[in-house]
């Protein structure tokens, strides 16, 4: 029998090709460095309006509201509405189990 060089493809439990690509769309979405601005002084701030961190990062409102949409699909912010004013959080249960488990893949990957 001839032998190949080819390597066999092992098949990922379904919860875990979902928590990979679960974690896939949140880097994603920590990629754009307006996005990371915006995490970044959310993880100081802790909560603000809207115009607030667009004010902070000298964009405009809709930039912000697309970047929001696209952190908020990643499930990384908590939205809470007050009146007509949307006041946006970090998710950081979310946030700290992805990172975490970056960490365990990297420990893993090291040995």
């Amino acid at each position: 029998m001839k032998e190949t060089n080819s390597e066999k493809l092992v098949s990922l439990p379904v919860a875990e090709v979902d928590d990979s690509c679960r974690r896939a769309k949140i880097f994603a979405a920590l990629a754009d460095p307006t996005r990371l601005k915006i995490v970044e002084l959310l993880a100081n701030a802790g909560e603000l309006s809207g115009t607030e961190i667009a004010q902070s990062l000298g964009i405009s409102l809709a930039l912000f509201c697309h970047h929001s949409k696209t952190l908020s699909e990643a499930g990384l912010l908590d939205i809470r509405k007050e009146g007509q004013t949307k006041y946006n959080s970090l998710n950081w249960e979310l946030l700290n189990a992805c990172l975490q488990s970056l960490m365990r893949g990297a420990s893993v990957s090291d040995q």
